[in-house]
This record gives structure tokens, sequence and C-alpha cells, in this order.
């Protein structure tokens, strides 16, 4: 995944999500925090 595609999906992640719930929004987050690390992960495994 591209950071491009990284930023679209996030986009897409926060527009579908009710900011004024404070539970979901945070959910939101840290599945968004989990896949950036992830794909961290994934770049230093490939150098």
């Amino acid at each position: 995944m591209t950071g491009a595609q990284f930023a679209e999906w996030v986009q897409e992640k926060f527009d579908s999500c009710n900011i004024h719930d404070e539970i979901e929004t945070s959910k939101v987050i840290v599945e968004v925090m989990k896949k950036f690390f992830s794909l961290g992960k994934e770049e230093e495994q490939k150098n």
C-alpha cells in the first residue's frame, strides 16, 4: 500500500465515522494507527 493509498483509506474511514461519537472515533483512530504501524513494519522488513 502506497502512502497515497493509505491516505485515501484513512479519509474513507473518517468520512464514514460519526465524529460526534467519541468512542467510535477512538476506535477508528486506533484502527488507523495499527494499520500505519503495520505498514511501517512491512517497509522495514523489505529493507
